[in-house]
């Protein structure tokens, strides 16, 4: 189960698949939920994991975040 406010780095340095996608179309790059994204890695990179009001580990009303 992935969290559903996990901001990585990837997320937010012009590297998401996604952002690459709309504006590197020419280069083949195809879009992804974030769910697909293989650049997740929970709360290793994510820059919410120290600030509880976004993170709740304990999996209630923000989600699960890999079994933290």
């Amino acid at each position: 189960m992935r969290c559903v406010n996990y901001c990585g780095v990837t997320c937010v340095n012009g590297s998401c698949p996604n952002a690459l996608a709309d504006e590197y179309p020419e280069y083949g790059y195809e879009h992804c939920t974030c769910d697909e994204c293989g650049y997740y890695k929970g709360c290793e990179d994510c820059c919410f994991a120290d600030k509880p009001e976004y993170c709740d580990k304990s999996g209630g009303q923000n989600g699960s975040v890999d079994g933290f």
